[in-house]
């Protein structure tokens, strides 16, 4: 796994965020709310998928990916938890600082953030307890 298994993911939306947040400022959310695509569906009507949609879409297939990647605890994981934490105190300053990142969408990354982090942790302590026996029973 190396040095990509320690990348967070969960970093990537939110890098993209940040190119279109830093640059839109105040108007990000209606960027956010255009149209990407129209999908017609069996009862008639069309499914509208805004950009917004696909960016939700894309970090939760980025979560499920992180959270399985944490399964094996490793000093790999183990640091890529140390820098989800990082992931999400970015995501935290920015939603709470900048004009551009107060959006849905973006406090849906900070909760994806904060949940990568939790379940790596949690998923840490579990395994550590099974490794390490307490006593004799």
């Amino acid at each position: 796994m190396g040095a990509i298994g320690a990348f967070p993911l969960l970093f990537i939306p939110v890098a993209i965020y940040m190119v279109f947040g830093f640059s839109a400022g105040a108007a990000m959310a209606e960027g956010l709310s255009t149209t990407a695509m129209l999908i017609p569906m069996a009862s008639g009507v069309r499914w509208v998928v805004t950009w917004g949609h696909l960016l939700v879409m894309f970090s939760t297939v980025l979560l499920f990916i992180e959270i399985v990647k944490s399964i094996r605890p490793t000093r790999v994981s183990l640091f890529d938890n140390g820098l989800s934490i990082g992931v999400f105190i970015l995501c935290l300053v920015l939603f709470i600082l900048a004009p551009g990142f107060a959006t849905s969408e973006f406090f849906i990354l900070l909760l994806m953030s904060l949940l990568d982090f939790l379940a790596g942790s949690v998923i840490m302590l579990g395994s550590a307890q099974r490794t390490v026996q307490f006593g004799s029973s």
